[in-house]
């Protein structure tokens, strides 16, 4: 079990890792971590993460659905210290920066494109056209 983080007076956050022994953090204003982990991690594995947000959608049939997650993540110490964008796919967990994620944004849009003309598709086939 790892050791608790310790608040500083200066705003900082004291973490017990296992190659550095303990590092102050200073977190950026959108990191919303403690800094607490399971085990003491490396001082590359310190990890900054802004709240996630849910792309949502409420259906009638399923109520709320949770289709991507999205939020900024970033390993200050790493050899990768830039801010990436985080996002949860099938794939799994991807870090972009920003030419990807205006991929990923174009690519969603492109499908809610799809969606929305198989809609209109759903509904003719609802009123007894194009079967």
């Amino acid at each position: 079990m790892a050791p608790k983080p310790r608040r500083n007076a200066d705003g900082t956050t004291t973490v017990t890792t296992l190659d550095a022994g303990d590092v102050r953090v200073l977190c950026p204003s959108w990191c919303f971590v403690e800094h607490g982990y399971r085990v003491p991690p490396a001082k590359a594995e310190i990890t900054h993460r802004s709240n996630p947000e849910w792309a949502l959608a409420d259906t009638p049939e399923h109520g709320p659905t949770s289709l991507v997650e999205v939020g900024l993540v970033q390993w200050p110490y790493s050899d990768r210290p830039q801010v990436f964008l985080g996002i949860d796919t099938d794939d799994g967990f991807q870090e972009v920066g920003p030419t990807g994620a205006h991929r990923i944004a174009a690519a969603l849009r492109k499908q809610a494109d799809h969606i929305d003309a198989m809609v209109d598709q759903l509904i003719n086939l609802r009123a007894g056209e194009d079967q």
